[in-house]
């Protein structure tokens, strides 16, 4: 049984790829649905972060408040990308090479720790 263009602005929509209503799982068997009920808002439903634009979905701009201000400072920056392992894959306490799959990046051999997380 179909899935009809209507389903997406229906109040009743699971947004699901398995099944399309509450009130009809499988869908509907005629060309119109008898329990079509508007939602809410008449905007198809997108993932968090998307929208739709003249029926194509497209990311929506990140938008950042006018007064933005960084937690750190540029010299701050700077000094995370130059010294630390996510970014050189070394340790900065020894010098050592931290393996790629570790997930917290802490040094075997000297027993530094990445207390960032």
């Amino acid at each position: 049984m179909p899935k009809l263009p209507e389903c997406d602005r229906c109040k009743f929509n699971a947004h699901s790829n398995y099944l399309v209503c509450a009130v009809h799982p499988e869908g509907v068997e005629s060309d119109r649905c008898p329990d079509y009920a508007p939602g809410p808002h008449q905007e198809l439903w997108s993932p968090i972060g998307f929208m739709f634009i003249d029926d194509q979905l497209v990311r929506k701009p990140v938008v950042y408040p006018v007064d933005f201000q960084p937690t750190l400072e540029r010299s701050q920056q700077w000094e995370i990308l130059d010294n630390h392992p996510y970014f050189t894959g070394v340790c900065p306490s020894c010098g050592d090479r931290i393996p790629e799959q570790h997930i917290h990046l802490d040094c075997d051999s000297c027993g530094w720790k990445d207390d960032s997380i």
